[in-house]
């Protein structure tokens, strides 16, 4: 665990390193771009380490649990990029553009769709790695996976105050 913890800590450094010399985010609409597949890789590292540390995984487990959230992330991923894409439609007409304005239910019946979807992929992700855990390595995940969007958000908003 002092190992993880020691790398977690050198890629927070190293993130913050380079979010102080590296290119600035692309704007909205741009593609995912150098600054979105840096984002990625540290939400995966995040939540990668927020749950081997609940459930104190050792180095190799933690890597078996990597390759495991990476397959997750691949069927999570084209569900969020469609959450954002309705979610600018429905900021831009929020903002009174009037170009918008006819796509507001679309949108709206959209992502409550698309949220019922990554709710049941984070259940299929939890059932899957709670199998075969003990009731308090059960609840230790459950109460990691159920911090990590709230982390998200906070790092997000590091993000942008710089």
């Amino acid at each position: 665990m002092k190992t993880m913890r020691a790398a977690l800590l050198a890629v927070l450094v190293a993130g913050k390193l380079w979010a102080q010399e590296g290119p600035p985010p692309s704007p909205p609409g741009d593609g995912p771009g150098p600054a979105g597949e840096q984002w990625q890789k540290r939400t995966q590292l995040m939540r990668t380490l927020a749950i081997a540390d609940a459930l104190e995984l050792d180095d190799a487990a933690t890597l078996k649990l990597r390759s495991r959230l990476a397959a997750f992330e691949e069927k999570r991923a084209p569900v969020q990029r469609e959450m954002m894409e309705q979610t600018v439609v429905l900021r831009r007409a929020a903002k009174g553009d009037t170009t918008a304005f006819a796509q507001v239910d679309g949108a709206i019946q959209k992502v409550l769709a698309l949220r019922a979807q990554l709710e049941q992929l984070d259940r299929g992700l939890f059932n899957e790695l709670s199998a075969g855990l003990p009731p308090q390595k059960k609840a230790r995940l459950a109460l990691a996976m159920a911090r990590l969007p709230q982390q998200v958000r906070e790092m997000a908003r590091e993000k942008g105050r710089r």
